[in-house]
C-alpha cells in the first residue's frame, strides 16, 4: 500500500478545500463555546459567515503571547486555553521555553490519538514499515515530537527502541546492538552521531541505517544530502510544532512537504502584513489551524515558520498542497548592514562545500558604528596551514557571493565549539 489513508490522500482538491472549510467552521464553533481565549479573541466572529478562503482573512490570528496570557487564568496550568474539562487531559505537554516562558499543552486521550495519527502519515510517508526498528535518541521529558513519534511508530508496527539515559557512543552500541535501522533526529544530532562514530573508528554507514527521519530544525538539502551520504540511508523532513501538531512531511519523491490534508487549514502568508496567501514559489509565513485537536483548540496560529509555498499535486499521487522549502524562523532573520540575513544560507554553503568544516557557530557583533560577522569554524584533524588559509578564503568568497556580506572566518581548536542533541543554536546576535 502506498499511502496511509489512501482515501483522503488522493481526494480532489476541490473535495478537500470543502472539508477543510467544513472542519474549519465545526473548529471555530468549537473554540468560541469551550475555549476562553477564543470566547473573548472571536466575540465578534459568525463561524457561518466563513464560506470560503478569502472569509479566513476577518479572523484574528492566534500569537504565542495570547496563549502565554490566557493560561495564566484558572484552572492550573492551562487555563483559558482548555477545550475539554479538566479532568479529562491525560497527558502533559510544554513548548522548549526558547522564546519566552513556556506554554502549557493539555491533551485528552482523544486529542492525542488525534495527533498520533497526523504523524502516522508523516513517518508512512518517509517510508516506515513494520519490518523497521526505529531508534529514538532521545529522553523525551516534557517535549512532544518524540512522543509522537513513538505512539506513531507503534501504530504503523514498527518495533521502538528508546535510547534516552544514554550518552552518544552508548547509542551508537544500543544501534548496533539491537540492529536498530531507522534513526528519528534532529539534523544536527544525526551529523554528531557520524561524527561520533567515526572517531570510535566506526562508519556511519556500517551503522544499518536504511532511513532517518529529522525534525526540531530547518534542515537544508544539503544537509539532508550530507546525512544520506554519511550513513548510505534515505533522509526525510518534516514540520511541525508543539501549539499546531505536526503538519507537513516528505515523500518517497523528496521533493518539497506535503501538508496533512484535511487534518490542518494551512495558510502561507505575506510576511509583511500577514493578511495575503503567497503565490507558488513565493516564501511566506505559514498559519496553522489543527481541525481535530479539541483539547486545545487552535485557530489560524502565527507558526512564525518561513517557507516556499510549492505546487498542489505530486509524483507520488498525493494531491495535498505543498510547500518546497522551510526557510527558518521570522524570528531568525535580521538585517546585518542593510542586508536581510538567514543563518540558513551558511548551513547551505557549509553542507554544500566545506565538508572539512566540522561544525561552525556565526555571530553577528557590533563595532562602532558597523556590524561585523565573525564565523567560527572547527576543521577535521590534520589539516595543513596551506590548506587550512584555502578553506578561509574560499568559505569568505562564496559566502560573499550567496548573502552579499562579508564574514571574519576564525578557526577554533577542535573540541571549543556546543554540539546539540536537540534544537541546534548556531547563530548569535550580540548587538542584541
Amino acid at each position: 500500500m502506498e499511502y496511509w489513508n489512501p482515501y483522503l490522500e488522493t481526494m480532489g482538491r476541490r473535495q478537500l478545500g470543502e472539508i477543510e472549510l467544513r472542519y474549519f467552521r465545526n473548529i471555530l464553533s468549537f473554540a468560541k463555546e469551550t475555549s476562553h481565549l477564543y470566547r473573548d479573541k472571536l466575540r465578534a466572529i459568525d463561524p457561518d459567515r466563513i464560506k470560503t478562503r478569502d472569509d479566513l482573512k476577518t479572523i484574528p490570528l492566534t500569537e504565542k503571547n495570547d496563549l502565554r496570557q490566557y493560561q495564566e487564568q484558572p484552572p492550573f496550568p492551562y487555563g483559558g486555553l482548555l477545550g475539554r474539562d479538566m479532568t479529562e487531559v491525560t497527558t502533559y505537554r510544554q513548548t522548549s521555553g526558547t522564546t519566552g516562558k513556556p506554554v502549557y499543552v493539555p491533551e485528552t486521550y482523544e486529542s492525542w490519538q488525534w495527533r498520533v495519527e497526523a504523524w502516522c502519515h508523516i513517518l508512512y510517508m518517509a517510508g516506515f514499515r513494520p519490518h523497521h526498528r526505529v531508534f529514538l535518541p532521545f529522553g523525551y521529558n516534557v517535549y512532544v515530537a518524540f512522543w509522537e513519534a513513538h505512539y506513531a511508530a507503534e501504530k504503523l508496527g514498527c518495533e521502538v527502541i528508546p535510547g534516552g539515559a544514554l550518552d552518544t557512543k552508548g547509542r551508537i552500541h544500543k544501534i548496533i546492538e539491537t540492529r536498530a535501522n531507522v534513526l528519528a533526529n534532529t539534523p544536527t544530532y544525526g551529523l554528531h552521531i557520524a561524527e561520533e562514530a567515526l572517531a570510535m573508528g566506526i562508519d556511519p554507514k556500517a551503522l544499518g541505517i536504511e532511513r532517518m527521519i529529522c525534525a526540531g530544525e530547518p534542515m537544508s538539502e544539503p544537509t539532508r544530502k550530507r546525512l544520506e551520504e554519511l550513513f548510505g540511508c534515505r533522509t526525510f523532513d518534516h514540520i511541525g510544532g508543539t501549539e499546531p501538531c505536526g503538519w507537513a512531511g516528505m515523500c518517497e519523491t523528496q521533493e518539497g512537504l506535503h501538508i496533512i490534508e484535511p487534518l490542518f487549514l494551512v495558510e502561507i502568508l505575506d510576511r509583511e502584513t500577514l493578511t495575503r496567501e503567497v503565490e507558488e514559489g513565493e516564501m511566506g509565513v505559514a498559519v496553522v489551524t489543527p481541525l481535530g485537536r479539541r483539547s486545545m483548540p487552535m485557530i489560524r496560529f502565527n507558526t512564525k515558520d518561513l517557507v516556499v509555498k510549492g505546487a498542489s499535486g505530486c509524483a507520488c499521487g498525493r494531491t495535498s498542497q505543498k510547500i518546497r522549502e522551510v526557510v527558518g524562523r521570522t524570528d531568525d532573520l535580521r538585517k546585518i548592514r542593510g542586508v536581510l540575513f538567514s543563518p540558513k544560507s551558511v548551513e547551505e554553503v557549509i553542507r554544500s562545500h566545506f565538508r572539512e568544516i566540522a561544525e561552525y557557530e556565526i555571530l553577528v557583533e557590533r563595532k562602532g558604528t558597523m556590524d561585523e560577522i565573525p564565523l567560527r569554524i572547527e576543521l577535521l584533524p590534520n589539516m595543513s596551514a596551506e590548506q587550512i588559509a584555502c578553506v578561509k578564503m574560499k568559505l569568505s568568497e562564496k559566502l560573499k557571493v550567496k548573502t552579499n556580506l562579508n564574514f571574519r572566518v576564525q578557526v577554533e581548536p577542535a573540541g571549543t565549539l556546543p554540539r546539540y542533541t536537540l534544537k541546534a543554536s548556531r547563530f548569535k546576535d550580540l548587538r542584541e
